[in-house]
């Protein structure tokens, strides 16, 4: 996927927002960040870092329980609009990042909103 990415003016197109249709989420990688989270939570789209910061699992492999993200791995949880680290074994937040839906593809502005 991230062939595909265009970024202009601090803004990265990450994917289409039919690729995350509510109670999903995708790993986008981009080299502007990293590995993304792009999850759809009830029709928000959130876009966060992708690597767990307890045992640096890609989220995207673990589950989506209503606006959180529990990591595969030790279960950690993250509140996926702020970043917080909800639970043990995580101590550290998610970096969070604005995103929008704009002619049908997900933007994300890279710049951290949270971390």
């Amino acid at each position: 996927m991230s062939a595909d990415l265009k970024s202009t003016g601090g803004r990265t197109v990450l994917c289409a927002a039919d690729d995350v249709p509510p109670g999903r989420m995708l790993r986008v990688v981009t080299g502007d960040a990293g590995p993304l989270l792009v999850s759809n939570v009830n029709g928000t789209i959130h876009v966060t870092d992708d690597t767990c910061t307890h045992a640096e699992a890609s989220l995207s492999e673990g589950d989506l329980e209503g606006g959180r993200v529990v990591c595969p791995v030790h279960w950690a949880e993250f509140d996926l609009a702020t970043g917080e680290a909800l639970c043990f074994p995580a101590s550290r937040p998610l970096a969070v990042y604005r995103a929008v839906v704009e002619d049908g593809m997900v933007v994300a502005f890279l710049a951290r909103r949270s971390a």
